[in-house]
C-alpha cells in the first residue's frame, strides 16, 4: 500500500499565465484522506527540498461526502496546513454548500435539504460519526453530531471561507465562473443552494456547462484552476485548468503546482 501511495510527480511544461509566487491547488478530496495526507506530504517535501517560500497551497472544495473521512479532510483543511513557508487557503465546494445550508437551517426546511444532501452522498458522513441511518434521518440528531465533530471554531470557520481566490491572473474556485457573467458571478452569497438552470450556472460552485465548452477568453484575462466536474485526466487548457479526477471513486487525488511561468501535475493514487 505505501508504494501505491507514493506521489507521482509530472514533468514540467509551459502554464497558460505567470505566477509571481508558488502555488499547489488540490482537486475535489471527497473524504479520501488515504489519499490526501500523503499529497500534502509530498507537496511539504517540494516546498523543503526546493527551498520555496510564501507558497500558498490551495484546496478546491469538496472535502466532504462520498468518501469515508469526510470531516477529518474537512478539519484538516479549516484548521489549516501547518508549515512556515506555506500559507493554506480552504475554498468551499457545492458539497459545503449542502454542509452549511443543512447546519444553518431551521424545522421543516432542515429536512427537506437533508434529503436533497442525502441523495448527493451525506450518507458517509452519517457513518463516519458511527449513526444508524435512522439517527441520520433525524435533521437534528445528524446536525448536533456533525457539530459535536467539528466545534464551534471550525464551524464559523467555514461559514466565514471565501468562495475564491487569486494569485496574478490565476483565479481559484471550485466550479467555475459563466463567462456572460464573468467576474461578477463570484459576489454571489455562497450561503444558499441554487435553483437549478440557470441559477446553477450562475453559482462558481456549480456551474458547468457554460463554463466547461466556452473555449475563450474569461474576464480580465484569467485563468481558472477549479475542480468539481470529475474527469479521467487533469484539464490544462489556455483558459482554464481542472483538477477534479474524481479521487472518491478513481482513487486518484490530483494537484497542479503553478511557478513561475511553468505547472506540473503532481498526483497520488490507491491504484498500481
Amino acid at each position: 500500500m505505501a508504494m501505491a501511495l507514493a506521489p507521482k510527480i509530472g514533468d514540467w511544461q509551459s502554464a497558460p499565465a505567470t505566477a509571481s509566487r508558488p502555488v499547489f491547488a488540490i482537486g475535489d478530496i471527497h473524504g479520501r484522506n488515504d489519499l490526501f495526507e500523503p499529497l500534502i506530504a509530498a507537496i511539504l517535501r517540494i516546498v523543503d527540498e526546493e527551498k520555496l517560500d510564501k507558497v500558498a497551497l490551495v484546496t478546491l472544495g469538496d472535502y466532504v461526502d462520498r468518501g469515508p473521512a469526510s470531516l477529518a479532510v474537512l478539519k484538516t483543511v479549516l484548521d489549516g496546513i501547518k508549515h512556515p513557508k506555506v500559507e493554506s487557503i480552504c475554498l468551499p465546494g457545492n458539497h459545503e454548500q449542502f454542509l452549511r445550508h443543512f447546519l444553518e437551517s431551521k424545522g421543516a426546511e432542515r429536512q427537506d435539504i437533508l434529503w436533497n444532501w442525502l441523495d448527493n452522498g451525506a450518507g458517509a458522513i452519517a457513518r463516519e460519526l458511527g449513526l444508524t441511518e435512522a439517527k441520520a434521518s433525524d435533521p437534528d440528531t445528524f446536525v448536533a453530531a456533525i457539530a459535536s465533530e467539528l466545534g464551534m471554531d471550525r464551524i464559523e470557520k467555514l461559514f466565514k471561507l471565501n468562495n475564491h481566490y487569486r494569485v496574478d491572473q490565476y483565479l481559484f474556485v471550485h466550479g467555475g465562473i459563466h463567462p456572460q457573467f464573468g467576474l461578477a458571478a463570484l459576489k454571489r452569497d455562497w450561503r444558499r443552494l441554487p435553483k437549478s438552470g440557470l441559477d446553477e450556472d450562475r453559482d462558481p460552485l456549480w456551474v458547468r456547462g457554460p463554463f466547461l465548452t466556452y473555449d475563450g477568453e474569461h474576464d480580465d484575462g484569467i485563468i481558472v484552476v477549479h475542480g468539481h466536474t470529475p474527469r479521467s485526466e487533469a484539464e490544462l487548457l489556455g483558459n482554464r485548468i481542472g483538477i477534479d479526477t474524481g479521487a472518491y471513486f478513481s482513487g486518484r487525488l490530483t494537484c497542479v503546482q503553478l511557478m513561475g511561468e511553468r505547472m506540473r501535475l503532481i498526483q497520488v493514487s490507491d491504484r498500481a
